[in-house]
Parts: structure tokens; C-alpha cells; sequence
């Protein structure tokens, strides 16, 4: 009967180890994002150029059956052009007025770089409440230890009587 009790106890003892557990500790999750965006942008424009003019005025005369210039009224540059160039040969009369070319149009390129860095770190935390039922099979564990122990100590004691008792 000893012998099965003894037997019981041990199983009993090592399915109690075998099923026991640990509780879980917290999981640190840790997420990086680096994100590089580079966005170049290609930029182009026209100047307008305000119109512009210049004027020439003056006398004309005959004389001898030719046309003549008798005399500059008056003779206006404008903001970029000079004055005319006025001639009068064999009758003909020549106005030249000159602009040189110009050309305005303008195109430039702006890069923009925005980094970003992100990083999350997510940290769970368990919190444990012992439920009535787990703080009462700690202690039944507490008190069959006990018992136990106090089998334990009795089958010693009937097998290796000491000497002074005998």
C-alpha cells in the first residue's frame, strides 16, 4: 500500500513539473521606416517684354524738283531702341529703325530631399492576476509538499532506525 502510494506521489510530482509554466515576458516589437523621397522639379518661364517704339518728325521741302529735309521737329529714342536713322536719296526716303534680338526665356531645376526616419518600438506588457482558483492550487501544492516531505521522512525513518532507538 506504501509501495502504490509512494509510486502515485511521484507521478503525481512529475506531471505537476511537466505541466507547470511560467508566465510570458513582454514582447518588444521594434519597427523601422527610412524613407527617402527626392522629388525634382523642372521650372521654365517667359519674360515678357513691354512694347517699345521711337519716333522721328520733321520738315520736308522741294527744291529744284528734289526732296529735301528742311528741318528735325523732333527725334524720340525709346527704352530700347535708338532713334531712327533717316535718309533722303535721289527722293527715296529711308527709315531704319533696329532692335537687336532678344531672347528670354529661363529654365531651372529645384531637387528637394525629405528624409524620414521613423521608428516605433512597441512594448507589451502582461499583468498577471492570480484568479481564486490558481491561489488554491498553490497552496494544495504547499500543503502535498508538506505531506510529502513527511512520507518521505517517515519511509527513512522505518528503514534506518536509528541506533539509539533500537
Amino acid at each position: 500500500m506504501i509501495q502504490k502510494l509512494k509510486y502515485t506521489t511521484i507521478l503525481f510530482l512529475l506531471i505537476l513539473i511537466v505541466i507547470s509554466c511560467r508566465s510570458p515576458k513582454p514582447v518588444q516589437n521594434e519597427s523601422k521606416i527610412h524613407t527617402i523621397t527626392i522629388t525634382e522639379t523642372l521650372h521654365d518661364t517667359v519674360f515678357k517684354i513691354a512694347k517699345d517704339s521711337s519716333s522721328y518728325n520733321a520738315l520736308l521741302e522741294c527744291l529744284n524738283g528734289k526732296v529735301v529735309l528742311k528741318n528735325v521737329i523732333q527725334a524720340e529714342p525709346g527704352r530700347t531702341l535708338k532713334s531712327p536713322k533717316v535718309r533722303l536719296d535721289n527722293n527715296i526716303l529711308q527709315v531704319d529703325c533696329n532692335l537687336k534680338e532678344q531672347e528670354l526665356y529661363a529654365a531651372w531645376k529645384s531637387k528637394q530631399v525629405k528624409e524620414v526616419q521613423e521608428k516605433t518600438i512597441t512594448v507589451t506588457k502582461f499583468v498577471n492576476y492570480l484568479t481564486f482558483w490558481q491561489k488554491l492550487q498553490i497552496w494544495l501544492g504547499r500543503l502535498l509538499l508538506l505531506l510529502l516531505l513527511f512520507l518521505i521522512g517517515k519511509f527513512i525513518y522505518k528503514r534506518y532506525k536509528p541506533i539509539w532507538f533500537k
